[in-house]
C-alpha cells in the first residue's frame, strides 16, 4: 500500500501536469474536445487538467504531441517555458524537423499517387509520431489514411483520418483539417454510412464557399463526393446540382494535360507564398509527375457516369444516355477497363429499360469483355447481372440463370455486400415473375444476409 508521502507526491505531479496542459492548451486557443479526439473523452481531459487523475506515459506523450511541446515540459516545466519553446520553433524531436522524415513523407506521397500502397506503408512504418514535428505528424496520419483507403481498409482509414483532423485543428489550419475531413467522408461512404459522409463533405464545401480553401482541384473532389452522398441518400436534385458543379469546374480548368499541369504549378506557387511549403512541394510534384492526368480524366468519366445515374433515376433517360456515352468515350480513351465496364453496364441497363434489347445486349457484352480483361470480380459480377436481366427479358431463362449464378458467386467472394444484396433482390424479383416462389425466397434471404454484413462495417 503506498505511503501518505508517496500519495501526496503523486497528487502534486498530477496537479502540475494538469495545470501545464490546461495553460498550454488555452494559450493555443484549443478546446478540450480538440485536444481529446480521437483517443480520449472530454471528461478525461477535464479530469487531468483539474489534477484528479494522472495520465499514463503513453497518454501524456499523445497530449504533448498535440500541444507541440516536449513531454518533459508537461511533467517538469512551467507553461510559460513551454509557450516560449513553441514561440522559438521547438520541435518535439528536440533538434528541429528531421529532413529525412520529410523525404520519407514525400516518397510515400508519390507511392500513394502511384497506387503502391504496400511500399508506402513499409516506408512509413518506422516513423514514430512522438519524435517528429506536428506538421509531419499531420502528413503521416493523412498518408496512412490514404493508404488504408486505397487498400479498402475503411475502418482503419477512419481512425487515422480522425487523427489527421485532430492534428490539423491543433495547428489551427483549416485547409489541413478539411483535406483530411474530405477523405474521412470517403471512408464513411465506403462503409455505407452516407449520412456521416455527407456531413463531413458538407463541412469541406462550407470551407470552400467561405473562401478558406481556393484550390479548384480540391473543390472538384468535394463537389463530386457530395454528389455521390446525395445520390445515395436519395436527394436527386442536390446530387445532379453537385455533379454539374463538378463538371463546370473541370470545364473551367480545361482538361488537357498541360492545362492541369499549369494549374498545379499555380496552386504550388500560392502555397509557397502563404508559407505552406509541404503543400507547395506536393503540387509541384504532381505537375512534374503526372502529365497524363489519368486520375483526373478518370474522375471526369466517372462524374458523367454518376450524373447519368442521377438523371436516370429522375426518369430523364435521354439525358442520362448522353452522359453514359460521354463517360464511355473518356474511359475507353484512357483504356481504363474497370470504369469502362461500369459505364457500358450502366448504358446497357438504361437501354433495356427503354426496350432496346439488342443494343442493350451489345453494351452488356462490351462491359463483360472489359471486366474480364481487368480481372476485377466486382466489375465482372455487375456486368453479368446486366446480361442476366437482358436474357431474362428475351425469355432465355436458362441463360439468365447461368449469368446470375456466375455473378452472385463472384459478388459473394468480393465483399461487395451492398452490390451483392441488390443483385440478389433483382434475381428474386425475376424468379417471382416466373412463379418460382421458393427460389425467390432463398434469394431474398441471401440479399438480407449481405445487407447485414454490409451494415456491420458502418461507423456511428
Amino acid at each position: 500500500m503506498p505511503s501518505l508521502e508517496t500519495a501526496n507526491v503523486g497528487k502534486a505531479v498530477a496537479a502540475r501536469v494538469g495545470t501545464n496542459i490546461r495553460e498550454v492548451r488555452t494559450k493555443l486557443n484549443m478546446t478540450q474536445a480538440q485536444l481529446a479526439a480521437p483517443e480520449f473523452s472530454i471528461s478525461y481531459i477535464s479530469a487531468i487538467e483539474r489534477g484528479k487523475i494522472r495520465p499514463s506515459l503513453k497518454a501524456l506523450s499523445i497530449l504533448a504531441r498535440r500541444l507541440d511541446v516536449p513531454l518533459t515540459f508537461l511533467l517538469e516545466g512551467s507553461p510559460a517555458g513551454a509557450a516560449e519553446a513553441r514561440a522559438v520553433g521547438y520541435s518535439p524531436a528536440d533538434s528541429g524537423p528531421d529532413q529525412r522524415i520529410d523525404v520519407d513523407l514525400v516518397q510515400a506521397s508519390v507511392l500513394v499517387e502511384q497506387g503502391s500502397y504496400i511500399e508506402a506503408e513499409e516506408l512509413l512504418a518506422p516513423i514514430q509520431p512522438e519524435r517528429i514535428t506536428t506538421d509531419q505528424v499531420y502528413r503521416l496520419y493523412l498518408l496512412r489514411g490514404q493508404i488504408h483507403l486505397g487498400s479498402n481498409e475503411y475502418q482503419e482509414a477512419v481512425v487515422d483520418l480522425r487523427s489527421a483532423i485532430a492534428q490539423g485543428e491543433a495547428l489551427n489550419d483549416s485547409e489541413f483539417t478539411e483535406r483530411a475531413r474530405n477523405l474521412l467522408g470517403k471512408a464513411y461512404f465506403s462503409l455505407y454510412n452516407y449520412t456521416l459522409a455527407m456531413e463531413n463533405h458538407h463541412r469541406c464545401f462550407t470551407a470552400i464557399e467561405n473562401g478558406q480553401i481556393t484550390d479548384p482541384v480540391f473543390s472538384l473532389e468535394v463537389f463530386s463526393n457530395l454528389a455521390n452522398d446525395y445520390f445515395r441518400l436519395g436527394d436527386l436534385d442536390k446530387s445532379i446540382e453537385f455533379y454539374n458543379r463538378a463538371l463546370e469546374m473541370l470545364d473551367a480548368m480545361n482538361r488537357d494535360s498541360k492545362s492541369f499541369a499549369r494549374k498545379y504549378i499555380e496552386i504550388s506557387q500560392h502555397y509557397k507564398t502563404v508559407g505552406k511549403l509541404s503543400m507547395a512541394r506536393e503540387y509541384a510534384l504532381r505537375s512534374l509527375a503526372i502529365y497524363e492526368m489519368r486520375d483526373e480524366q478518370r474522375l471526369v468519366g466517372l462524374t458523367h457516369q454518376r450524373l447519368g445515374k442521377a438523371l436516370e433515376k429522375r426518369n430523364d433517360l435521354e439525358s442520362a444516355e448522353k452522359e453514359y456515352r460521354q463517360a464511355i468515350t473518356i474511359e475507353r480513351e484512357l483504356n481504363d477497363e474497370v470504369t469502362a465496364s461500369l459505364c457500358h453496364t450502366s448504358l446497357a441497363e438504361l437501354l433495356l429499360k427503354r426496350g432496346d434489347v439488342d443494343e442493350a445486349l451489345h453494351e452488356a457484352s462490351q462491359a463483360l469483355e472489359f471486366a474480364r480483361s481487368s480481372g476485377d470480380a466486382q466489375t465482372q459480377g455487375q456486368s453479368l447481372i446486366a446480361l442476366a436481366q437482358i436474357h431474362h427479358q428475351k425469355g432465355d431463362y436458362a441463360k439468365a440463370d447461368e449469368h446470375f449464378s456466375q455473378a452472385l458467386e463472384l459478388l459473394d467472394t468480393s465483399n461487395a455486400h451492398e452490390i451483392a444484396a441488390s443483385a440478389y433482390f433483382r434475381f428474386a424479383n425475376l424468379l417471382e415473375e416466373r412463379g418460382e416462389v421458393q427460389r425467390s425466397l432463398s434469394a431474398i434471404k441471401k440479399a438480407y444476409e449481405h445487407q447485414r454484413l454490409g451494415k456491420r462495417g458502418d461507423f456511428e
